[in-house]
């Protein structure tokens, strides 16, 4: 925690230093005097929304006016305030309204306070009434390249679209062989008819093909190590091909993403007749380093300190096949070997038992790299891992393997759409508390436990599609992000019998800008299904593939992984006996040590969320409410859905306040959200202390109903009839407002 804290200095020393000039300039723009403007109306538009016609104007409102501290204050500034009416009106001329008329209404609301009105009469249009396009009548290809022009007969007369339509028949042409293509643009206009006449005149030129392609590389970087046919192969550029800009850009990004030049040029010949139909294009390129490494060492709420490094070889195979080497290593100072500094970890990380394992991932990936006309980009990689889940489990992977393929379909929407189909092998094992074998898997034998923790086959097969469209990748305000993946695991192709599951998980991220504050919508659901049965275990999802949720990353009301289905681990418990036998059950004074999430097989989270700038130090730091709700649970699971509801509402809702802290590292994100609700019932389990080798796990719940024989003699520990424990036990929790706080912190984006 003292580590967060520096680090949350170092925060704000670096965005004070960003801050200070753009605070500056806002203080002048609302001096004593100044009238601040309440709101921003637009009447008598139907061209165009009072979104677009904002959006053109300096003018701005405050953002929650009225609203101390929240809000932040915008004053008139007369200057911009006239030139507002024109830019309107030029905006308005262009689309076709030469008449349009701008009026302006200020209204003063309360001293020093104004209301402001944009009243616009768009008048008549000036539409077209003649269109004419020459120059394409003789080859099918300029007819096609200059279909669907935005200007028709009858439509306005917008120079806007008209330019624009002009530089896209122009780049179809140059893309389609014509390398010095161009159209002339002529109109003539009637003010008293409010008519045009337009006319486009295409200028082709001669058509080219590709000739000869130089390569001149640079290697004043080191010895050369990328041949002249990994470059070919990699640009994918034929002589006799047709003259095309986009292939030619095209051929320069797969260049750069090799990652092993650090400057790309690739332009037609300088000496080039005119009329030409041959057009010779030289590649310059400046060799970059053969080798790359990197490293970071960072700290987090439940990892601890992390560390992770690569080392990339980016000619490994003649065909620049780039070799990467990653490892990755969390829980430093808290889990074993690399254990001992305890007082530097987070409490939450102090208290789950798999954080007492040093996680590791190591990792060894052979990746083509992209080039053009191959959508279907293969990569390789054999990995080893020890990784944990927050008081749920810890899986061990000695060795396994991922084969994927990118875009592996011909059916990709855009380019904003990749997809990628992979194929996963691994050997490993995964270790839980007894009680989460036994209250999910009713795996309650030792034997039975130990079969489902031995090292078992897992080969899943999966598919992931992924849509982003937002105006900024690392604090977006505006667009939507669509991810989805569907896994399957089966004997059919691979898996243990234990191993076999169908797996659906989605979610959704929507971003809006609304009156100065970014409104994110996000939902995520989730569903699996297990396929198989084994050695005595029904329906079996192995504990990795389950669903969970709680936490900063979903709701936030909730610890991590604690919301949905949960055993406990109690201090303690009563002897009962009742007609003749035995019992052992939790009383009043058991307490639950440990919450065990169990996971669902079934999952829905809806998250909502209002984020402004903070009107101190706007730059560094932004306020945030929001709103999150869910459920987790289990199909089919009949007494313990009945159990879960009556916990409460099925959806769990959560509000919250939090700050967000922008860093060179990351946005941090501290929330602090309200949870109402009781925790869940579920098994209560009682972890016997070793007696002669023997550990028994014992059902505690209250009114269970399983006997108990035998009692300690010889070390011998009693007995307790085999079946199912009941989720009747149903923890306390704290009471009171903080009681029911629940903080979370998070770097990056959330959602």
């Amino acid at each position: 925690m003292r580590l967060f804290v520096h680090l949350l200095t170092a925060a704000v020393v670096y965005g004070a230093s960003v801050a200070a000039t753009p605070l500056a300039a806002q203080d002048l723009s609302c001096e004593r005097g100044d009238r601040e403007v309440r709101a921003l109306r637009f009447a008598g538009n139907r061209e165009y929304p009072a979104s677009v016609l904002a959006a053109t104007v300096a003018t701005t409102p405050s953002t929650l006016p009225g609203v101390p501290l929240l809000g932040t204050r915008r004053c008139l500034d007369p200057v911009e305030f006239a030139r507002d009416v024109q830019r309107l009106e030029t905006l308005y001329r262009r689309r076709g309204y030469p008449d349009v008329k701008v009026d302006t209404t200020v209204q003063t609301v309360k001293p020093l306070v104004i209301d402001i009105t944009f009243t616009i009469r768009e008048g008549e249009p000036m539409r077209v009434s003649g269109f004419g396009m020459r120059g394409v009548e003789r080859d099918p290809d300029l007819e096609g390249a200059a279909r669907d022009f935005p200007l028709r007969v009858g439509g306005l007369f917008d120079r806007s679209a008209l330019e624009a339509g002009r530089d896209t028949l122009v780049r179809r042409l140059r893309n389609l062989g014509w390398p010095q293509a161009e159209a002339l643009l002529a109109y003539t206009t009637n003010t008293a008819r409010r008519t045009a006449d337009v006319e486009v005149t295409v200028v082709p030129g001669a058509r080219a093909r590709v000739g000869r392609i130089a390569i001149d590389v640079d290697t004043s970087n080191g010895p050369r190590y990328v041949s002249d046919a990994m470059i070919r192969r990699t640009m994918a550029l034929r002589g006799g091909d047709w003259y095309s800009v986009r292939q030619i850009i095209d051929a320069q990004r797969n260049l750069y993403q090799t990652d092993a030049f650090q400057r790309v040029e690739l332009q037609p010949d300088s000496v080039q007749p005119p009329g030409d139909t041959v057009v010779n294009l030289t590649a310059r390129l400046v060799q970059g380093d053969r080798y790359a490494a990197r490293g970071g060492l960072g700290w987090a709420t439940l990892d601890c300190f992390r560390a992770q490094g690569s080392l990339t070889d980016r000619d490994f195979l003649p065909y620049a096949q780039r070799l990467e080497l990653t490892a990755r290593v969390s829980k430093i100072g808290l889990g074993a070997p690399l254990d001992g500094a305890d007082d530097f970890c987070q409490g939450q990380a102090r208290s789950d038992p798999y954080s007492r394992t040093l996680n590791y991932y190591t990792s060894m990936t052979l990746r083509q790299p992209v080039r053009a006309n191959q959508a279907r980009v293969p990569s390789l990689t054999l990995f080893s891992s020890t990784l944990s889940e927050y008081k749920a489990y810890l899986r061990r992977t000695p060795i396994g393997g991922v084969f994927s393929l990118s875009d592996p379909f011909a059916f990709r929407p855009s380019p904003n759409t990749p997809s990628t189909l992979s194929y996963q092998l691994e050997l490993g094992r995964t270790e839980a508390e007894p009680a989460f074998f036994c209250a999910v898997f009713n795996a309650c034998d030792a034997d039975l436990r130990n079969f489902l923790q031995r090292n078992n086959r897992l080969a899943a097969l999966e598919f992931s599609l992924s849509r982003q469209r937002v105006n900024d990748p690392l604090r977006p305000t505006g667009g939507t992000i669509v991810r989805a993946t569907v896994r399957h695991a089966s004997t059919l192709i691979g898996s243990d019998q234990t191993q076999q599951f169908n797996r659906a998980t989605g979610d959704a991220s929507w971003y809006r800008q609304v009156a100065g504050a970014t409104i994110t919508a996000h939902v995520r659901a989730g569903i699996v299904q297990g396929r198989g049965s084994g050695n005595g275990v029904g329906s079996f999802i192995p504990p990795q593939e389950r669903l969970y949720a709680g936490g900063p990353t979903t709701v936030r009301g909730f610890r991590q992984n604690e919301l949905g289905p949960a055993v406990y681990i109690v201090s303690g418990y009563s002897t009962i006996d009742e007609d003749g036998a035995t019992y052992f059950r939790a009383d009043e004074q058991s307490v639950a040590e440990r919450v065990v999430p169990t996971g669902g097989n079934t999952l829905v989270v809806g998250n909502l969320e209002a984020q402004w700038a903070s009107p101190v130090l706007p730059k560094l730091l932004e306020l945030a409410a929001f709103a999150d709700a869910g459920r987790l649970w289990n199909r089919g699971s009949g007494a313990r859905g009945a159990s879960l509801r009556a916990d409460g509402p099925l959806i769990k809702i959560t509000p919250g306040f939090g700050v967000r802290v922008a860093s060179p590292f990351g946005a941090i994100r501290i929330d602090l959200a309200y949870n109402p609700y009781a925790l869940p019932a579920g098994a209560a389990y009682f972890n016997a202390p070793l007696q002669e080798g023997i550990a028994p796990l014992y059902c505690v719940s209250p009114g269970n109903t399983l006997t108990v024989t035998g009692a300690t003699v010889n070390g011998q520990p009693p007995v307790q009839l085999s079946g199912s424990c009941p989720s009747t036990y149903r923890p306390s929790r704290r009471t009171g407002l903080f009681g029911r706080l629940n903080p979370s912190i998070w770097i990056g984006q959330a959602f």
